[in-house]
């Protein structure tokens, strides 16, 4: 596997909002953002997009075009620079039918919109996540979106515009699918040059460092071993891989370790087995590394996952079973 495979796989969200509008000019909708990264496909029409707190104009969006809003930003959409604007929460309330799809506007010209949020686990800890600009726009010079990705997004657009029993559920595991081929695009259009994490995924030398350290995590690595392995000197690699993670290789190597051994915790894997699968010698040298890392020790992240667990699965009986009893 890559190493972009693998920091892709690396983030752990969960669709929890996902409308289709159909705007008639004129036409304007603010959404507050509230740290949810967000997605706008228009499947139908035109629009401007402005971005709050970003340096960059209003963005002309047609037909085809795909925006994600990772940092979660607040943002306007509007048919032109100078309609009237709405709350999303008000447009919802009393614009949304029976059939889900928010309806409304001035009667003119129609723009179709196809919109979602996300919210990710642990957003700060990702380095991926963190090096992301606040806008994203995804189309090819045609002016329509990257083929594979243009399927999915066809696929949005009409489930969402003909939903069926079990629609919400099929359209947010597409969503999620999505968001990881919109940001695999975007990484890949990238300028060689271009700074950060995204960076370090381009530069060959250290994205197969990476590469190393994500296959082989229970490999007692050292920065002496991981240069040798990229054909750098131990002073070359360490100041480049720096440079371009922001952090230094055994850091990084750290964290990813305890990255996984959440996942395995919550699977309920066996502290010796988490340790050996996470380059540990013994559960005490992993216990006490999982700590200053976690701040708490495995075992009580492990019960604290359990009990979380347990509180939504009763939430979720609860709400079935008052349900059945309204039925």
């Amino acid at each position: 596997m890559d190493a972009l495979s693998d920091v892709l796989q690396t983030i752990r969200l969960a669709s929890n909002l996902f409308c289709r509008s159909e705007l008639s000019a004129p036409w304007g909708v603010h959404l507050r953002g509230g740290g949810l990264a967000g997605f706008h496909y228009v499947a139908r029409g035109s629009c401007w997009l402005t971005v709050e707190e970003a340096s960059a104009p209003a963005a002309a969006l047609s037909g085809g075009d795909l925006v994600l809003l990772p940092l979660g930003h607040a943002h306007t959409l509007r048919d032109t620079a100078h309609s009237p604007v709405r709350s999303i929460e008000v447009l919802v309330s009393e614009a949304r039918g029976d059939d889900g799809i928010v309806r409304s506007g001035g009667g003119g010209s129609t723009t179709t919109l196809i919109s979602g949020c996300f919210s990710f686990e642990d957003r700060s800890k990702n380095p991926l996540l963190a090096s992301l600009p606040p806008l994203i726009r995804i189309t090819s010079d045609e002016g329509r979106a990257v083929p594979w990705l243009e399927q999915n997004l066809q696929f949005i657009a009409a489930e969402s515009a003909s939903p069926r029993p079990g629609s919400h559920v099929v359209l947010t595991r597409i969503a999620d699918v999505v968001f990881v081929q919109a940001l695999r695009a975007f990484i890949e259009r990238l300028p060689y040059d271009s700074g950060g994490f995204l960076r370090a995924l381009r530069e060959p030398h250290i994205a197969q460092a990476l590469g190393l350290m994500h296959r082989q995590l229970d490999h007692p690595w050292t920065v002496e071993t991981l240069a040798s392995k990229c054909g750098l000197s131990r002073s070359a690699f360490a100041e480049r891989f720096k440079q371009c993670v922001g952090e230094p290789p055994l850091g990084y190597l750290t964290r990813r370790r305890m990255e996984r051994a959440t996942e395995l915790l919550r699977t309920g894997s066996t502290l010796a087995d988490v340790a050996r699968r996470t380059g540990y010698s013994s559960e005490a040298a992993f216990s006490h590394a999982f700590r200053q890392w976690a701040g708490t020790p495995p075992g009580a992240y492990r019960k604290a996952q359990r009990d979380e667990r347990a509180r939504l699965g009763s939430s979720r009986t609860s709400a079935v079973a008052s349900g059945s009893r309204e039925a």
